[in-house]
């Protein structure tokens, strides 16, 4: 979209693990992409449909990582302009890119509106105010970022001084990052401190401009892959080859913390980053009690509690200012004020090789999901739950270490084996073998649902030969 004769593109961030929001949030299905609230939107789709009327859909470009794409996100990422990363590299990096793709995509310099994806705003009308003054001043060639009011003494923000004027803009002095406490009650006395919101808005020529100066290393890879896309390689393969060659490096320390002239405006938009389950509670409507109840919950004698269930009756008595968060295979219980070393949970979990903080028992894919129901370590079977939706279709697949039984409990299927095609109605089963090539599809009206059960000695979702699919993923994944 043009405004005042601007070209207006907004970058969604969207590659962070959100790991502090575990059980909910998970490595394949982050807190991005998830949903906290009854409407069902996830944060993703919320933020991009906060920038209505601003900006248009197809102003919008995501960032975010190829294995989402690939993955669990795939339908939700599928409208959407995208950036895709082979892997993690903070927000200098991904920003990089987006700049130099839109100066050589694009018409012109157009000003970046860069966003993180699963943060909160209640305040619409203000924040479309803010972002269109900060459009104003980012069209000068100013860097724009907008600073939150704190109301607390928080080390969980980063946190950016600024000039003592009462202006609508102010500049900045410097940033730091997450203070300690004593440090944090300091600038919350001394007025002239705001939480760092990580989002900003510039011209893509001016922020490539100061990566150029202050990280080289960075800059030179993107001008690798401009050299490279603008020989007619396609974009996305020359992002997923060069793009882990650079270092990672958030924005605000690379570059934001160097420079002299950045602008802030101050803003009251209701924005929370929902950065851990207290944060959760904070922003949730509450009884009467304070208990903030989500899904399927009893509660007696409770107070000022957050209690959550997602797949079965969570109750609880006498409780008091805890953090209680079930899942299908996990439930967290914490203290108020204690939630954001829930990421110390997740790294034990990566430490003895755990599951739990990887993907959910309910997985989703782009012809379905499936559901795991029953598993067992050494057992060698495994029991699923399929799903998979009218007019969808797994990859042409063989797998070396299993076999497959599928009992059609709804729907009718349609089989291929090798280069012969059978029908499975409601009731029906086949055996798929080991090695057997082999896909499954639904060309009926209504889900097609099987129970399908594994056999062999090893029964990870790696073991796939892919051999066609219809959604570009790569071969590790189902």
């Amino acid at each position: 979209m043009s405004i005042n004769n601007v070209s207006v593109k907004a970058i969604i961030l969207a590659g962070g693990s959100g790991s502090r929001l575990w059980p909910l949030s998970r490595k394949q299905l982050p807190k991005q992409f998830l949903s906290l609230e009854s409407e069902g939107k996830s944060f993703l789709d919320a933020t991009v449909r906060r920038l209505f009327p601003v900006l248009q859909h197809d102003d919008v470009w995501v960032v975010t990582g190829k294995s989402h794409a690939d993955g669990e996100a795939y339908s939700e990422l599928k409208s959407y302009h995208t950036i895709l990363e082979p892997e993690g590299r903070n927000t200098a990096p991904a920003i990089a890119v987006a700049a130099a793709l839109l100066l050589d995509q694009e018409e012109g310099d157009p000003v970046m509106v860069v966003l993180p994806a699963d943060h909160m705003i209640k305040n619409q009308a203000a924040f479309h105010t803010a972002i269109q003054t900060a459009i104003q001043v980012a069209t000068d060639g100013h860097l724009v970022t907008f600073g939150i009011q704190p109301s607390r003494a928080d080390t969980g923000f980063g946190y950016i001084q600024v000039d003592r004027n009462d202006g609508a803009i102010r500049s900045v002095l410097r940033f730091t990052e997450k203070p300690d406490n004593e440090t944090a009650t300091a600038f919350l006395a001394s007025g002239d401190y705001f939480w760092n919101s990580g989002m900003f808005v510039w011209r893509a020529s001016i922020i490539l401009a100061c990566i150029k100066q202050f990280l080289p290393d960075v800059y030179a890879v993107v001008q690798k892959m401009r050299a490279a896309w603008k020989n007619g390689e396609p974009y996305a393969a020359v992002i997923e080859r060069e793009f882990s060659a650079m270092p990672d490096i958030s924005i605000d320390y690379g570059v934001l913390e160097k420079t002299t002239d950045i602008r802030l405006i101050p803003c009251d938009i209701g924005w929370s980053d929902v950065g851990s389950w207290d944060a959760v509670h904070e922003i949730s409507c509450h009884d009467d009690r304070g208990n903030a109840l989500q899904g399927n919950v009893m509660a007696v004698d409770c107070q000022n509690s957050l209690l959550r269930s997602g797949s079965r009756l969570l109750t609880a008595v006498g409780m008091r200012d805890v953090i209680v968060v079930e899942t299908a295979d996990a439930v967290l219980v914490a203290p108020r004020g204690k939630s954001q070393d829930v990421r110390k949970i997740v790294d034990r979990l990566k430490e003895n090789d755990a599951s739990e903080h990887i993907e959910h028992t309910t997985v989703k894919r782009p012809w379905g999901s499936y559901t795991v129901l029953e598993e067992e370590t050494g057992s060698g079977y495994k029991m699923k739950r399929i799903v998979v939706a009218s007019g969808a279709r797994l990859s042409l697949q063989a797998h070396q270490h299993r076999s497959e039984h599928w009992i059609v409990v709804s729907g009718t299927a349609t089989v291929t084996y090798g280069t012969s095609v059978k029908i499975l109605a409601k009731n029906q089963s086949t055996y798929i073998p080991i090695g057997e090539m082999h896909r499954l599809e639904n060309r009926g009206k209504i889900p097609l649902v099987i129970i399908e059960i594994q056999v062999g000695d090893y029964l990870g979702e790696d073991d796939i030969e892919r051999f066609e699919d219809s959604y570009g993923r790569v071969p590790a994944q189902h």
